[in-house]
């Protein structure tokens, strides 16, 4: 990784500001560029390997369309998170991305497809983004989807954009549905000795008659409440009844597993943010310098979890198989020894994991990604990148880290 000094940022005023200047770099000096808003909105694979231009467009931060009661809102890119969700806290309403940082921006959030514990029931920017505009390397704008929850005109493009990482275009505008603020939450929190004792609660738990929005896996996590012991997390949201009513049936579904200790953190919107058990579990996201992101099929997590190191904190999202494993540290060859056979095929026996690299220091080079070979998701990744970007100016190297293969443009 360069270590040169980044030019200074280039911050336009406007939409076609942003275009304008784009145009003529294209056709310029073709220097390399990284939207600004993803230093607050991703982690490690935001960072270019080579130097680039700050394309900061946190001037644009209007909300163009609030329509309330249709529950959609139409915001420029450059809005921060904590802007966006104190204008929707107005109308008790949400858009359940868990985002922890105030100061993200939009365009960042939906580069980086940031998400959280509740994407087990709400999903992430991917069933939330109806339309967007957006500009390509070379300034030419362009705009998909559209204002209404209701919109089946075109291709749908705006899940291209979600989870791009910057690296196909830089997006000026983007339109969400949205969902209802719940009056109350419940954190139902148990803890267990072994990892295998979990694999029957979990299979109970895709039956269970209660609706949990986050079932969390936790180990070493030093988090209030539970400390480092092995942990499932279970968060609860609604009305003070329902809460009491879905509490009640999982402590009656889970009883004859036997779990060590059961609690219940309750939480309603006068409790501060910082205060939420949910903040201190995303907070984990950002205290250790080392993170590995794994997926791999529900029903071998309790299989992988513990064949980490336990001097590692894991935080995995326990019935979608993906794993956030983090060092404070860096992690030694011998503790990363074991994920080539994790990256095996499943036709060959392995657990078919793919992983990438989503922190590591500043000072250190960035370590590479797995994809499965000749995966198609990395192959239509890249194609589209030459297509779009064929200078491979926006975001240059970001992408390869991502698929862990070689972009040749």
């Amino acid at each position: 990784m360069s270590h040169v000094s980044p030019p200074p940022p280039v911050r336009p005023a406007s939409a076609s500001e942003a275009a304008a200047w784009l145009a003529a770099n294209s056709e310029g000096n073709r220097q390399a560029i990284v939207p600004a808003g993803a230093e607050h909105s991703s982690l490690g694979l935001y960072r270019s390997p080579q130097p680039a231009v700050p394309f900061d467009l946190t001037a644009l931060n209007r909300v163009i369309d609030y329509p309330a009661r249709d529950l959609t809102i139409t915001v420029e890119a450059g809005i921060t998170w904590g802007e966006l969700s104190r204008q929707l806290a107005c109308e008790h309403q949400q858009l359940p991305l868990d985002v922890l940082q105030p100061d993200a921006t939009i365009g960042g959030i939906v580069a980086a497809n940031t998400s959280g514990p509740r994407r087990h029931a709400y999903g992430t920017a991917r069933d939330y983004l109806l339309g967007f505009d957006a500009i390509i390397a070379d300034g030419t704008r362009f705009k998909a989807g559209g204002r209404v929850v209701k919109n089946v005109a075109g291709y749908d493009l705006s899940k291209l954009m979600v989870g791009s990482r910057g690296t196909i275009a830089v997006l000026t505008q983007c339109t969400f549905k949205l969902k209802p603020l719940p009056p109350e939450s419940c954190w139902l929190l148990t803890t267990w000795d072994l990892s295998s004792e979990l694999e029957p609660v979990l299979q109970r738990l895709l039956l269970s008659d209660a609706r949990p929005v986050a079932i969390e896996l936790l180990q070493g996590t030093h988090l209030p409440h539970v400390g480092d012991r092995l942990t499932l997390a279970l968060l609860l949201e609604g009305s003070a009844t329902s809460i009491r009513w879905e509490v009640e049936t999982l402590r009656r579904e889970l009883s004859p597993f036997g779990p060590d200790e059961l609690v219940e953190v309750h939480e309603n919107r006068e409790t501060p943010f910082g205060d939420r058990f949910l903040s201190h579990l995303l907070a984990l996201g950002h205290e250790w310098s080392w993170e590995l992101t794994m997926a791999v099929p529900p029903s071998r997590l309790t299989t992988v979890a513990p064949l980490f190191p336990k001097t590692c904190r894991i935080s995995a999202h326990a019935l979608e198989g993906v794993l956030r494993v983090s060092w404070k540290a860096a992690p030694t060859p011998q503790e990363l020894a074991f994920l080539g056979d994790l990256g095996a095929s499943s036709t060959g026996g392995g657990m078919a994991a793919v992983w990438e690299w989503t922190r590591w220091p500043e000072a250190s080079p960035p370590p590479p990604a797995y994809r499965q070979p000749a995966s198609s998701a990395s192959r239509w990744s890249l194609e589209l990148k030459r297509k779009l970007d064929p200078h491979n100016l926006l975001n240059p190297g970001v992408l390869e880290l991502a698929t862990g293969e070689t972009a040749a443009i």
